[in-house]
């Protein structure tokens, strides 16, 4: 839920907020958003990597003025992307877009593998099989590679 009293157009619900809770012998400490991460419009999903040092999470292209107007639905269409960030003393911080991140295609929906080394996504972009697919990209210590869509033993042509 977001803080800002902003919503969805489309849905009418306000617009998705991270929020961060503690697990502690069976149970989870009450939600507090993560406001270094929230924008004023929608972020999230997120995926965390092992040892809880990096965030890759979904932010929505209105918060960076990357939008289409839509005229019949009388709303702004945001491009996702994803974005990595790094804890630092407990915040998170350095948080910047990946450089697959376009204006003329929407990814989003992060999971990064155990190990680090692959991060899978949906997207629209060029070269998919459907309307939206599910893609990998390794990850290195130098940035990323290219992004490789998973084929059709996974993807179909719907979303």
């Amino acid at each position: 839920r977001n803080n800002s009293g902003k919503t969805d157009k489309w849905n009418g619900k306000p617009y998705l907020d991270i929020y961060q809770s503690t697990h502690n012998e069976g149970s989870f400490s009450q939600p507090q958003p993560v406001d270094e991460l929230n924008s004023r419009y929608h972020d999230g999903p997120v995926t965390v990597s092992t040892d809880g040092k990096v965030l890759f999470f979904t932010r929505d292209g209105l918060s960076e003025g990357s939008f289409e107007k839509n005229k019949k639905a009388n709303a702004k269409i945001g491009k996702l992307g994803i974005y990595r960030a790094e804890k630092k003393d407990g915040k998170w911080e350095n948080i910047q877009p990946l450089p697959f991140n376009s204006t003329n295609y929407s990814v989003g929906n992060p999971s990064l593998s155990s190990d680090g080394k692959i991060l899978y996504f949906a997207s629209d972009m060029p070269g998919g099989i459907g309307d939206t697919d599910i893609w990998k990209v390794s990850v290195t210590e130098n940035g990323f590679g290219t992004p490789e869509n998973l084929g059709k033993n996974v993807n179909t042509p719907g979303k």
